[in-house]
Formats: structure tokens, sequence, C-alpha cells
């Protein structure tokens, strides 16, 4: 049922959404505001029969300047972001695609129903209000834009304004070990544990099989990451999650194997960090 789009950074992304956000959905990670991803409403008589008449999920993302939610008469739509379509979620039934001239992205899909889409939130911003008739994305804090409930051939679109941070680009765990004089601070709380400077830059250079280390070394740049300027916006709710996650299983060197429930738990977050401290979300990576 899927549709292959031969780009690799769309399919690692779309493994990042099944592996993160989506994964967080299905288990009510997101506020209250959305609607389980389970739920299939009717279909109108018009979409009963997708194959005889066609049934496409399709709508616009575009670059809402005056951050209303709505696409004024004069702002463009986004080119070339990536979007993922699924109705179970399951990893089994997600379409990909992304958005061609105007910000139109459209898909046909074999059965009516009640669609999961989510959009790649583009470097340098942020997700725009959620309103009637206008952007219906809700960040998910894991880099996407996320609207449940999405019925065929109702056009759904996702808005985006120009971040107000500084940005001046993100530092990879490597970056932060390597550069003790960039750290905005003198010390550093995980977990509710309070490291020195220095004790951290030693954790992060003790990245191993124990995976309270792995979560160490893409929560705190993340942290510093936002502390120096950058848009935090995409990551909020992971940077949550990984503080919670440390909390119960760390401090870092408590010894969480690769094949816990603890890192079943704890990887889609440090992918979601990793992926924002590479520069692939909301903020750009440091020249």
């Amino acid at each position: 049922m899927s549709q292959n789009v031969n780009e690799t950074g769309l399919q690692g992304q779309t493994k990042q959404l099944m592996d993160g956000p989506l994964k967080h959905i299905r288990a009510a990670a997101l506020a209250a505001a959305l609607v389980p991803l389970a739920s299939i409403f009717a279909a109108p008589a018009s979409a009963q029969d997708c194959f005889s008449g066609g049934c496409k999920v399709t709508g616009t993302v575009f670059s809402d300047t005056n951050m209303n939610g709505f696409q004024d008469a004069g702002e463009p739509g986004i080119e070339g972001v990536s979007v993922s379509i699924c109705l179970l979620c399951n990893g089994t039934d997600t379409y990909l695609t992304e958005t061609g001239p105007g910000g139109l992205y459209s898909v046909f899909v074999d059965v009516p129903g009640s669609y999961t889409v989510g959009v790649v939130i583009p470097t340098g911003m942020q997700v725009s209000p959620t309103v009637v008739g206008g952007s219906s994305g809700v960040p998910d804090g894991h880099g996407f834009s996320v609207a449940t409930g999405v019925p065929v051939n109702t056009p759904t679109s996702f808005g985006f304004f120009t971040s107000s941070a500084s940005n001046p680009g993100t530092g990879t765990p490597g970056y932060w070990k390597n550069h003790p004089e960039a750290w905005p601070v003198s010390s550093i709380t995980v977990g509710g544990v309070t490291y020195t400077k220095a004790t951290a830059i030693m954790w992060l250079g003790k990245v191993g099989k124990d995976k309270t280390t792995t979560m160490f070394s893409s929560l705190v740049p993340a942290i510093l990451n936002g502390l120096i300027g950058n848009d935090t916006s995409c990551v909020s709710t992971a940077i949550a999650a990984g503080h919670a996650w440390m909390a119960t299983y760390g401090p870092v060197g408590s010894g969480v194997t690769g094949g816990s429930y603890a890192w079943s738990v704890g990887e889609p977050t440090h992918q979601t960090l990793d992926a924002y401290n590479n520069g692939q979300l909301c903020a750009p990576h440091r020249n």
C-alpha cells in the first residue's frame, strides 16, 4: 500500500516519525486535543468507494508570515517539505511524499477513513496556531507538525512561520565535548542530577553500551543548543522526556542495556534529540 519515494532523507525522516512521534501518538503522549489514531469515522457517502471516484489525502504547507494560522493573500507555499500519511500507523500503511510547487501535497489512498498526516517542521520555523479552516497541525515535540482525524478529499493545511530564535547553529556531542569554552553554563542538570561542566564533558566521552550514556550524550547537547539561542520548539517535549527518562533509569552510568525495556522507551527520544543536534529539525547545524 506504500507509495515509493526514492529519497533516502525522506525515508529516514519517516522512520524517525514512526519510531518517535507516531509511536508517542499511539501511546497517547500528545496533548488531549489530538484524537486517537485508531479512531476511524464513517466517511461521507461520496467518499465510500475510493476505487470508483478516487480518494486523496491532500493539502498545502505554507509560510504563515503574519502568524495567524491562515494562508492569506501573498503567503507562499513551501516546496520540498517531507510529508508522511497513514491510516492505522502500524508501520505497514504509510504513504510518503513531498510538497510540490505552491506547497501542495496529494496522495491517492485505497480506503476512506481518518488519516494521520505528519509534516516535518522546516528548519528555522515554528508551527502556526491551529485554527478552524486554516492550519491544522500540532507540534508533537519531535520535529513534526501532526494532524489526526484527517478525512479523504478534504484539503488539510499546515502553516509555519520563521522562528524568532537567533539560531546560531546546533552542536553535536562531539562539538560540546571538544569545546568547553563554548559552554554557556558551568554546570548542567540532567534528570534532576547536577553535573559540573568537567564531569558532563567526561561522560560525553564515555558513550558505550550503557544506554544512560547514550541518552546523556543527546540530551546534554540539546539543552546547551537551546541555551545558546537555538529554536527548541520542535524538541521541547523530547527534552522533557529525556529528563524524565534519566530521572527514572539514571543517573548516567547506571548500566541500562540496549535490549532492555527501559531503552525501548527511551530510544525514540534519543533519536529525536540526535536529529536535532545534527541540524535536521527546527534549528540549523552550526557552520
